[in-house]
């Protein structure tokens, strides 16, 4: 078991939800994505979608 979410935590997580990706949020906080997911459910949080590739990144990371 991770360590336990504080009132900050939950405070910053909140904050961040509205601006940044799942990833990020998860670093600046020290925690797994799955964590991040898995409270912001908890909280009825809507996380932000992860950023999409372009066009030409998705054609280029395809191609290797």
């Amino acid at each position: 078991m991770g360590r336990r979410w504080t009132s900050e935590d939950v405070d910053r997580l909140k904050h961040l939800a509205q601006a940044e990706p799942t990833p990020k949020i998860a670093e600046i906080l020290d925690r797994t994505v799955g964590g991040v997911v898995f409270k912001a459910h908890t909280l009825k949080l809507s996380l932000r979608p992860r950023n999409r590739m372009s066009g030409s990144e998705e054609g280029q990371a395809a191609a290797e």
